[in-house]
């Protein structure tokens, strides 16, 4: 990812998203934050998650470019 990822996230490419989003099911009540490089892949992702149950799922507007930009922690 551009830069490194949001400190404590996990990362399930949306390529292997169906497989791997098996492991976030243990989320479905929790917060979900889905993001990408620029906030475009990422609109798809948090509507499976939707599809899928859960109820807490926010999208995280212009991706990790946004983040970078407002000078927030990443981990690389």
């Amino acid at each position: 990812m551009a830069g490194g990822v949001i400190n404590g996230a996990y990362r399930v490419p949306l390529s292997s998203f169906e497989k791997s989003s098996t492991q976030l099911d243990k989320l479905t009540d929790k917060p979900v934050i889905v993001y990408c490089r620029s906030g475009n892949r990422s609109v798809s992702a948090a509507g499976k998650l939707k599809k899928k149950g859960f109820n807490r799922v926010y999208h995280l507007a212009g991706g990790i470019l946004a983040w970078q930009k407002e000078k927030l922690p990443l981990e690389s």
